[in-house]
């Protein structure tokens, strides 16, 4: 109790919106009901319940839907999930960019909704701990009852088992499972035609980028001939930094766990910043940038040149300004030849999605997120319902119909969120590959660019660390991330001399225990590492 009260009294503290007020009651999982044998059964199952229940389920609002929809129910994915199962599910969604605070808010009320979707925002020291404190329904006791249909999906390779596996050997949360690998699907970005028009080949070497930068600068006019992101670097791709060898965060190199922003190689990546800044080669007001993807009207007005995105927005950009070819570009390196060994990792493991303690109906809970993880439900999430959002091809495969690829009101990302189920917000099994039908095949030559080094530097997002690693880490990283941020802009802009202050920031750094951090994420990752 006191470990509970010293949590919330913190979280209290480090909360920026008053606490929200949630509706969910106390009960015990009932171990009746032994799940479901087979798909060929399916339909003997549903409805989940025979009376009416109500779920409550926080969630962040898919970008995509910001302006069109403030509530999931009016998703149709979510109102046909309804009719089959007869679950209703009330949604708490906090304001984009909020989350993180609504979700602490909910920790300092002690008062979770049934269902937490989870999304850049996790329990400060761990999933183990949420379980020890009472917060999240510990799910290994139901893997072969509520949840079998996950489970069997979990056991499909190594991973995938290990990624979905807290520290101390439990389940805690059902994770978005993809069908395939996804590659990287973000990347540098370039406009083709200046370069056409300009005589100048694709850029290799940060060399080739500056002559480039220069010349969008002075011949073509662009305000920030190179877009970045609000923190200095570029969120997800890691793009410019890749050529260095690091990147914004804990990395790898032969099992070998470092911190990137502490390697000479950020150190280099910055003092390139700097002297780009210095020639208006980059946005002069970066800071108040979004923090991944470019925005678009930047693009679209000819503000920039080059940026980070995601490889479907290229031939939006292209429809929207006429005689406009963008094109994907690697990341620079020192010199031709140079291999590259970070990029957008490739993703096969998505968001957690766990079940409060305290929830009036866990099993049905639990029944309504294993039944995404089927057949039937993975294709209503993915797909929706047959000959409205998606047909049989001659193969025998579900593609998406018009109303999503070629809607004439939503983009395709809009439409996928407002008829299908948005990714990574409700766990399920994921199938990505449904895009690539309205994807033109210019835009799916940015896997193969962007492919061409490897993520071997990249840790795994799933590494798992036990409870008391976690809530030495959580504390260390949340400090020297905030150091880390203030000091690259101050870094990139001037106001600190790298030169003279990287000593210092070093410095600061350990000060703030930053070689203990690494420690801990050695240990994490020596574990992953060893088979289960």
């Amino acid at each position: 109790m006191k470990e509970r009260m010293r949590i919330i009294s913190i979280l209290l503290i480090l909360v920026i919106t008053a606490s929200v007020l949630f509706s969910c009651s106390a009960g015990e999982v009932s171990r009746k009901g032994s799940g479901r044998e087979s798909d060929s059964k399916r339909d003997s199952m549903l409805p989940l319940t025979d009376e009416p229940v109500t779920l409550t389920v926080f969630a962040g609002l898919d970008s995509n839907l910001e302006g069109i929809i403030k509530d999931y129910n009016d998703n149709t994915f979510f109102q046909e999930l309804e009719k089959r199962t007869g679950v209703h599910l009330e949604f708490v969604i906090p304001e984009i960019g909020a989350e993180s605070d609504a979700y602490y808010s909910m920790i300092a009320s002690d008062n979770f909704t049934d269902i937490i979707s989870h999304n850049n925002y996790a329990y400060p020291e761990g999933l183990d701990a949420a379980i020890d404190d009472g917060y999240y329904l510990e799910l290994t006791p139901y893997l072969n009852t509520f949840l079998k249909d996950y489970s069997t999906l979990r056991n499909r390779d190594s991973f995938t088992l290990k990624s979905t596996t807290t520290g101390s050997g439990r389940i805690a949360a059902c994770y978005s499972l993809y069908t395939q690998k996804q590659g990287p699907w973000m990347g540098l970005q370039v406009r083709k035609d200046w370069l056409d028009e300009l005589g100048l080949k694709v850029p290799v070497t940060f060399d080739d980028w500056e002559n480039m930068l220069t010349l969008f600068k002075t011949r073509k006019g662009a305000y920030a001939p190179l877009c970045i992101g609000a923190n200095g670097f570029l969120e997800y791709s890691h793009g410019l930094s890749a050529g260095f060898g690091v990147y914004e965060d804990f990395m790898q190199v032969n099992g070998k766990v470092s911190y990137g922003p502490a390697e000479e190689g950020w150190k280099e990546y910055l003092t390139l910043l700097n002297d780009w800044y210095k020639k208006g080669l980059i946005d002069h007001n970066f800071m108040i940038n979004g923090e991944w993807q470019v925005d678009r009207a930047m693009v679209e007005s000819g503000q920039t040149g080059a940026w980070n995105a995601m490889y479907i927005m290229m031939s939006q950009y292209e429809q929207a300004v006429p005689g406009m070819d963008v094109i994907p570009v690697s990341s620079p390196v020192k010199k031709a030849g140079d291999s590259l060994h970070i990029r957008r990792e490739d993703s096969i493991i998505g968001n957690p999605v766990s079940i409060s303690a305290k929830s009036k109906h866990p099993d049905i809970a639990m029944k309504l997120l294993d039944y995404l993880y089927t057949k039937e439900g993975s294709l209503l999430a993915n797909y929706g319902t047959e000959n409205d959002t998606f047909t049989y091809n001659a193969g025998g495969k579900p593609q998406v119909t018009d109303k999503i690829s070629e809607n004439k009101k939503y983009s395709m990302g809009q439409a996928q969120a407002m008829y299908l189920l948005p990714p990574n917000r409700l766990g399920g099994l994921y199938d990505w590959t449904r895009e690539l039908k309205a994807v033109p095949r210019q835009d799916l030559e940015a896997y193969n660019v962007w492919n061409k080094g490897d993520d071997a530097y990249i840790l795994p997002d799933s590494l798992a660390y036990t409870r008391e690693e976690s809530k030495e880490r959580s504390k260390i990283v949340a400090d020297i991330t905030k150091y880390r941020d203030s000091m690259t802009v101050n870094f990139i802009t001037g106001v600190i001399d790298i030169n003279s202050g990287w000593d210092n920031y070093i410095s600061e750094l350990k000060k703030m225990n930053l070689d203990r951090a690494v420690k801990i994420t050695q240990q994490a990752l020596d574990r992953f590492n060893r088979e289960p």
